[in-house]
């Protein structure tokens, strides 16, 4: 019904590429990442803004236990919404 009423839902909104938003959070496959985004106080505005740190700088730890989603389900709707979303 929100479909069809052009209504969309800002939890699924995100940017795959900074790993935001509840398509790209990967501690539902049990992947925990430190250290993605740098945050800087914008100084015209004085709002804090974030900023994406190299991959390399990442630091990312597996952790088995807290996987909630099967990564056939993971791996299904990456394939579904190749830019971080699905379509409304």
């Amino acid at each position: 019904m929100l479909n069809r009423e052009g209504i969309s839902g800002p939890l699924i909104n995100g940017n795959r590429e900074r790993g935001t938003g509840i398509l790209n959070n990967e501690l539902y496959i049990g992947k925990l990442v430190w250290n993605r985004l740098r945050y800087m106080k914008d100084p015209n505005t004085g709002k804090r803004r974030s900023r994406l740190n190299q991959n390399k700088d990442w630091i990312i730890k597996d952790v088995p236990d807290l996987r909630i989603i099967p990564q056939d389900l993971w791996d299904g709707v990456k394939a579904l919404a190749p830019s971080g979303g699905l379509p409304i």
